[in-house]
């Protein structure tokens, strides 16, 4: 059948069917590349549907490679493959590197200390095990400087991660905050895009809520249909999220400590129909209502203590964990055990479940990976990798 008889046939399946699968046959690679030309044009037609093509015969492999919509894929797991000629996901991911179809992006994560930070492996794993050419590597610095705005302006940017102390800092650079990014005032992940007009800009958008909202909704009971009062603690970018994804799993009442108030006074009315209060002390006995029965730090472990009068840290009372349950949730994620969960493992054993930083840093990256990709994260491994990184270094 030749590319005029196929025109016709596209144009009458239009009125059967949402997508159209063509097979061919392949005598030679340039078969492969005709066919691939062929099926681009059809698709720029105004009222073209989705279009599956493939060629068959020996030197059909390239067409597999080149088709772009619901390619037929086995596994390295599979006994054989449903198809001759079939390719994995990494081996047709890897094929199109080679051929130059996926260009290798790089990806970063702004901000200072990031020594330690977990994220190049989160993403360097999951780069590697879909078989993506792109790598992530870390850029320290406490402020926007050359170094930052030359990688946001190379061709081969990817996107970025931004932590402390750069999450709104970073916003001068960007062309457009998602909604999201907007409502919190604060970014952690930079996406590059394409507008209509063929320009290059920089997105901004905030996965630190949906990493906190995500660990606190899988530990709420089935049954808990409302979030009476929760507390967090602090005030700065990461604060934000945790207020915003709070108020997201429709918190009645959200208390806000932070040592200087008058960075809490800046949050108060932040979030839009957020119900925030101010408190003067951590100890959550007097507030009104019920005690909070979800908490989220967002201070360094370093600066708190479970004994009263060290200098330079904040007093955590036992009287934070006054709920019967909870989920209390330390956003630092160094040491595993920071005093806040280890005053909860002691006080409140067995009732209230504990969240390390590292679990809402995989649940944050898992977001960030498919925002940049398109692709979503390999969790499984993701996870495993970098939870034995981490305990490694603990």
């Amino acid at each position: 059948m030749g590319f005029a008889s196929v025109g016709v046939t596209l144009e009458v399946t239009k009125a059967y069917g949402d997508i159209v699968k063509i097979i061919g046959k392949a005598n030679t690679a340039a078969d492969n590349v005709a066919l691939h030309g062929f099926m681009t044009r059809a698709s720029f037609a105004g009222d073209a549907k989705p279009i599956i093509a493939i060629n068959m015969g020996v030197v059909r492999q390239l067409s597999r490679i080149l088709n772009m919509t619901f390619t037929p894929v086995t596994h390295p797991l599979l006994p054989t493959r449903a198809a001759p000629g079939q390719l994995s996901f990494v081996e047709i991911q890897k094929a199109l590197h080679l051929v130059g179809q996926l260009p290798a992006k790089q990806f970063y994560i702004f901000g200072k200390p990031i020594a330690h930070s977990m994220s190049p492996t989160l993403h360097n794993t999951a780069f590697n095990h879909l078989g993506l050419p792109h790598s992530y590597g870390r850029l320290e610095t406490d402020q926007v400087d050359a170094d930052v705005r030359a990688a946001l302006a190379h061709a081969d940017f990817g996107g970025a991660s931004v932590t402390i102390p750069l999450k709104r800092d970073i916003m001068s650079q960007l062309d457009e905050l998602t909604p999201e990014a907007k409502a919190i005032g604060a970014v952690n992940t930079v996406i590059p895009f394409t507008n209509a007009g063929g320009h290059r800009g920089l997105l901004g958008d905030n996965t630190d809520w949906m990493g906190i909202r995500n660990v606190v909704k899988a530990r709420l009971p089935p049954s808990s249909n409302k979030i009476e009062n929760c507390l967090v603690i602090g005030a700065g970018g990461t604060a934000r999220a945790a207020i915003y994804a709070l108020h997201a799993l429709g918190a009645s009442r959200i208390y806000l400590f932070n040592r200087t108030r008058r960075s809490a006074e800046e949050l108060v009315h932040a979030i839009p129909d957020a119900n925030v209060e101010l408190l003067d002390t951590l100890d959550v006995t007097s507030v009104q209502g019920p005690p909070p029965s979800v908490i989220v730090s967002t201070v360094p472990a370093s600066a708190t203590a479970t004994e009263e009068h060290v200098p330079d840290a904040l007093y955590l009372p036992s009287s934070l964990f006054s709920a019967d349950a909870g989920v209390v949730v330390d956003m630092a994620y160094k040491p595993a055990e920071t005093p806040l969960l280890r005053l909860a493992k002691t006080v409140a054993a067995g009732k209230w479940h504990s969240v390390m930083g590292i679990e809402v840093l995989l649940e944050q990256g898992y977001r960030q990976f498919e925002l940049w990709t398109g692709r979503r994260c390999p969790k499984s491994v993701v996870s495993k990798t970098v939870l034995a990184a981490y305990h490694a270094s603990a």
